[in-house]
């Protein structure tokens, strides 16, 4: 059982002829957080999924307070107190949240289940870090947000006393979050340890004790959160400086009269209510505000995903009613969903595949789908966005979350689609990887595609935008430009 250390000696691991970890060395101590940070495809989640059983090393070693030990499962790694809550939601919808909680360690009475006191368990473990959430709900019926928090409660209710959290913040409101951090607190003075991944430098500073910076799957560095830098941080994930790029000024918009969407007066009965607002072309219009503020409810409602209560919407100066979401792929207004994972990729498709899924009709002849034709496109995509991936026959799950969405994102190019709305595009992204996402939308600004950008981070609206409709409780608060804007001043609009 972990009480006090744990030490990854000298760990690679290899995939075939792909090496994802090389000689990699750091500790877990009881009683403190050490934040593990790198890029997408830096080796981190790799590392995590050895400590706890889903992977096994190519070679070095585990170690448990000195005792070497080797994990063939995620089971033994519970048994002796090492439990991960991933990035992934990895509920069963079908079960309740109690249900889901206890999945694999219901409480017995003479080898019969006690529902009662597995409930009971259940709820005591969510008291710790959302007592609101009800036990009895099914669990594909709550929030994401609700569902992050749900799969964090299960990984405690193991009995850990280290704790892996793999982005847990990104679907969060800042109320979540708030709590889940106290919790964090809280076990790391009652002598828990956490190893902590997240791309949200401020929060690693303010929550780690340690850093360790891995890059292409070596262990490059460990940081001092109370004397180092965001900036710092950023150089030794990247091995280079990155500069902080002012992309509005350097990629300027070129935006036209045309209005290209108009809604007026958008409603949907307890989610949103009398949203209006332009979209020009040319021009990158953010929708800012807490998370649960109705954005991705108006979003999804806009493109045919769900239906609308109230209010009117023109696209390209046209009605538009759309009854489902290829009516609006039709109509040249597209949308990459916040849950990329879930909603955005077909996991056990290649690249090539996922790019071209909703375009095949451009492939077909009097065989069939011109398979070749389809990489043959993809390939063009792969190497002009670029995507980091080894062949177009990759596939998709493989890649970073980063190159994911560039994936996701190239599809709907190939669509020629004119009206882009992204949800949260760069969530679980590094930095790196997001402001290469962000110079490309202001690049396809400038040529003419019109942008709706859903965001719950401020700066990044701040660095990508020309407008923001500022949210609050299913409301629109205003609606201002970014140039000059600062996240003090946006929140105060969006608290109005």
């Amino acid at each position: 059982m972990f009480t006090s250390t744990l030490e990854v000696r000298n760990v690679s691991k290899s995939f075939g002829a792909a090496v994802a970890l090389r000689d990699v060395s750091l500790q877990a101590r009881a009683g403190e957080v050490h934040a593990v940070i790198g890029e997408n495809g830096a080796g981190k989640s790799t590392l995590m999924n050895i400590i706890c059983g889903n992977l096994n090393v190519t070679s070095g070693e585990l170690l448990i307070d000195g005792k070497s030990i080797h994990f063939s499962s995620p089971m033994e790694a519970q048994h002796v107190g090492i439990s991960i809550a991933p990035q992934e939601i990895l509920l069963a919808p079908d079960l309740t949240v109690a249900e889901n909680v206890m999945l694999g360690r219901q409480l017995a009475t003479k080898g019969v289940v006690d529902w009662k006191a597995t409930r009971a368990e259940a709820v005591r473990r969510l008291a710790a870090l959302d007592p609101d959430i009800d036990p009895d709900a099914r669990a594909g019926s709550i929030t994401v947000a609700q569902q992050q928090l749900v799969q964090i409660t299960r990984a405690t209710a193991t009995g850990a006393r280290l704790l892996i959290f793999d982005e847990p913040t990104a679907a969060l409101t800042h109320k979540e979050a708030e709590r889940l951090f106290d919790f964090i607190k809280r076990f790391r003075l009652d002598g828990g340890a956490i190893l902590y991944i997240s791309h949200r430098l401020d929060e690693i500073l303010d929550l780690s004790d340690r850093i360790s910076v891995l890059r292409d799957g070596r262990y490059v560095a460990e940081l001092d959160p109370k004397s180092t830098t965001r900036d710092e941080m950023i150089q030794a994930m990247a091995g280079r400086e990155v500069a902080d790029l002012d992309l509005r000024h350097q990629i300027p918009a070129r935006i036209s009269d045309e209005v290209v969407l108009r809604v007026q007066g958008l409603s949907r009965e307890g989610e949103f209510e009398g949203v209006s607002f332009d979209l020009r072309k040319g021009e990158i219009l953010a929708i800012g505000g807490l998370i649960g503020s109705g954005r991705t409810e108006m979003a999804r409602c806009l493109f045919g995903d769900r239906p609308r209560n109230g209010g009117s919407v023109e696209v390209f100066g046209k009605p538009a009613n759309f009854t489902c979401p290829a009516d609006a792929i039709r109509a040249g207004l597209v949308y990459l969903p916040e849950e990329r994972k879930h909603d955005g990729i077909f996991p056990q498709l290649s690249v090539a595949e996922n790019i071209a899924m909703p375009n095949l009709k451009q492939f077909i002849d009097w065989t069939g789908i011109g398979w070749l034709k389809v990489v043959g496109a993809a390939e063009e995509y792969i190497r002009s966005i670029p995507i980091k991936a080894n062949s177009p026959y990759q596939l998709i799950s493989n890649l970073s979350g980063g190159n994911q969405q560039k994936a996701i994102l190239s599809r709907w190019l190939m669509s020629h689609c004119r009206i882009l709305i992204l949800d949260e595009p760069t969530r679980g992204i590094d930095v790196n990887a997001k402001r290469e996402i962000q110079k490309l939308l202001r690049e396809l600004a400038q040529q003419g595609l019109s942008v709706v950008y859903i965001s719950s981070e401020l700066q990044e609206i701040i660095d990508v935008s020309d407008r923001v409709v500022l949210m609050h409780e299913g409301k629109v608060r205003g609606v201002v430009p970014t140039e000059g804007a600062t996240q003090e001043s946006l929140l105060a609009v969006a608290m109005s």
